[in-house]
């Protein structure tokens, strides 16, 4: 092994340190995106573990230092073997996005128990590098099968990418296999470049990947109410976009306005702790009455809308009643007090063409209305 091979890995691990500080920066802008992070500490202790069985434990091999190879080439095996079972995890976990199962978290000791064997085989460098070479081959097969997943732009053409480079690496890696089981593994000069280049555009798409993801979250983000977890108002436009002409062609929207009555008493009375938690439980109960479908939405302190789409629209009126019921019995959890609330809503239909932004003024009518009225019910204008 020359030199410049090891300056080489060398050069590979400081890029794996940098790429790493790349991936965790993008995981705290993304909000939740899971997977992120996980890849970069993978990455790292992969390049890391790589570089000490084919450079450093080569070189002490060649230097005659046998005592120390063994350990340094073990070592080495453990760091990437673990490090290829956390990108394993981190792939599932980005194209998922979901934790990992226990089953699916055992692949960690499971990889790093294969260098382990190869250890107490007393196996210094062909059992090591087979055992890399054997759990390089299973993250290449968890990509391949992950990655197909990712098929709707902008992720489709830097998964299609990776699923390339990781099918010419399964390759590679699959001669080394070869190599390392009938005792003539070692570091191939020959192809090291393409080797550590596929692993430039693996890590290059990766955070490509990442990177829209963490757009996306960003985006979902901003149309989101962050004390209630709700669609705030311009999350309700979006929303409703993709659908909106076809729901007023066919006359199937409707509005429903509602605002807690005397909110301001139980901030005064209680604190404004208090009143946030009100104004969590009025969302959870508002939402637990609506279908998967309706558009619910905090547009102001203690104002909601929702929009009732599709067929049912005409159904608003009972919607609404169902809600103010709820409302009226809705308590906290002890120890917080027992508030009550109770809520006015207004409902417009139509039974005509009728624009989004129509409606939505007629419910705000409706609910002056039923706040004149005396609060606590439902008031419906029909247009």
């Amino acid at each position: 092994m020359t030199t410049d091979f090891y300056n080489l890995l060398l050069a590979d691990c400081a890029l794996a340190f940098i790429l790493l500080g790349l991936f965790w920066y993008v995981s705290r802008v993304s909000r939740g995106v899971r997977g992120i992070a996980s890849w970069g500490v993978g990455h790292f202790f992969y390049s890391l573990g790589a570089a000490m069985l084919d450079g450093t434990a080569q070189q002490l091999e060649r230097a005659g230092a046998t005592a120390a190879t063994a350990p340094v080439a073990a070592l080495g095996g453990m760091f990437a073997c673990g490090g290829l079972a956390v990108l394993a995890g981190s792939v599932i976990k980005f194209v998922q996005q979901r934790e990992q199962t226990r089953s699916e978290w055992l692949l960690v000791p499971a990889l790093a128990a294969l260098s382990l064997l190869a250890w107490l085989a007393g196996d210094a460098i062909d059992g090591q590098g087979a055992a890399m070479s054997l759990a390089e081959l299973v993250l290449l097969g968890m990509m391949l099968w992950q990655l197909r997943q990712l098929d709707v732009p902008p992720l489709r053409v830097p998964a299609r990418l990776m699923v390339v480079g990781a099918a010419v690496l399964a390759w590679l890696y699959a001669r080394d296999l070869l190599q390392a089981l009938t005792g003539q593994y070692g570091p191939n000069e020959a192809w090291v470049n393409v080797d550590l280049s596929l692993w430039y555009l693996i890590n290059f798409c990766m955070l490509m990947l990442a990177s829209f993801r963490a757009a996306e979250s960003l985006r979902q983000t901003a149309m989101l109410d962050p004390l209630t977890g709700t669609l705030n108002r311009r999350g309700l436009f979006a929303r409703l976009d993709p659908d909106l002409e076809r729901f007023t062609r066919e006359a199937h929207l409707a509005v429903i306005a509602l605002d807690l009555d005397r909110f301001k008493r139980v901030n005064d009375r209680y604190g404004h702790e208090i009143g946030d938690l009100v104004l969590q439980k009025t969302s959870d109960t508002i939402r637990g009455q609506t279908r998967e479908h309706d558009v619910f939405a905090r547009t102001g302190g203690e104002e909601f809308v929702i929009v009732v789409t599709g067929p049912d629209a005409c159904n608003a009126q009972q919607l609404a009643e169902r809600i103010r019921v709820a409302l009226a019995t809705m308590r906290l959890e002890p120890p917080a007090p027992p508030v009550r609330v109770t809520a006015s809503l207004g409902v417009s239909l139509c039974n005509r063409p009728m624009s989004l932004s129509m409606l939505m003024r007629a419910a705000d009518e409706a609910l002056y209305t039923a706040k004149r009225a005396g609060r606590d019910c439902v008031v419906t204008h029909t247009l």
